[in-house]
């Protein structure tokens, strides 16, 4: 999986409002253009993805930034869940990036339950009450999904929208990549879907408390651990300002 997967999903009819999340439907209408926009671009008249797209590194890279350039003119809380889904398809290497979501997993858990006595942040009476409300309605800490594999299958094969074919044929060495991707970052356990949740169950005021509290304790620990990639938490908690 590299960025161009994420982008070709983001660019479907069958699988961009699920991907998303109800948090940008209605942004799903900008996101897809840009989407099909790069599509086309990268594919530069070529038929089969596989066979004739450029893999270079480099070349993956810069439009992986041209492609936040552009929903930068959308809102910056887009580039943040386009930064987690990055995060999670980087998991693949393992790499350090992945870490950045479990970090905030993790932050955000132990915040729940007060566990809090190791935090390099200030544990204040905001905080504390906004816990509370947290608590009081039982918000999740962990994300909560409604497709299966074979729905997600289902839904590809007979997804019949003229880009969807279009999609389909570029990546028809592979037929099943589309559906394997989409569920590998739908369906992961690396998803931080599961604070919209908190989004909608809370008050702005304690939510944004919250926020603001998990990601700053997940940037300083991850910073001790790696500076690098301790500044892709802010990006990927981007997308909770707005």
């Amino acid at each position: 999986m590299n960025f161009d997967h994420i982008i070709f999903i983001a660019s479907t009819d069958c699988f961009s409002a699920k991907l998303l999340g109800e948090r940008f439907a209605d942004n799903v209408d900008g996101i897809k253009n840009i989407a099909r926009a790069t599509t086309l671009e990268l594919m530069n008249g070529d038929a089969d993805y596989y066979y004739d797209a450029d893999f270079r590194e480099e070349r993956i890279s810069k439009t992986k930034n041209d492609f936040f350039q552009k929903l930068s003119t959308l809102s910056d809380s887009i580039s943040g869940r386009f930064a987690e889904l990055d995060s999670i398809a980087s998991r693949r290497t393992l790499s350090q990036s992945a870490n950045s979501i479990q970090l905030i997993k993790s932050v955000s858990a132990r915040i729940y339950w007060l566990n809090t006595d190791d935090f390099q942040i200030e544990i204040s009476d905001e905080l504390i009450e906004a816990v509370i409300q947290a608590q009081l309605v039982e918000v999740p800490l962990d994300t909560e999904t409604d497709l299966a594999w074979e729905e997600i299958h289902e839904r590809w094969e007979y997804s019949s929208s003229e880009w969807d074919k279009y999609i389909k044929n570029i990546m028809k060495e592979v037929p099943d990549a589309i559906c394997a991707i989409f569920n590998d970052l739908y369906n992961s356990p690396l998803s931080l879907s599961y604070l919209n949740v908190w989004s909608e169950r809370l008050s702005r005021k304690h939510f944004m408390t919250l926020i603001k509290a998990i990601e700053d304790e997940a940037f300083l620990e991850m910073e001790k651990i790696d500076k690098g990639y301790a500044e892709l938490v802010r990006p990927t908690m981007k997308q909770f300002y707005e």
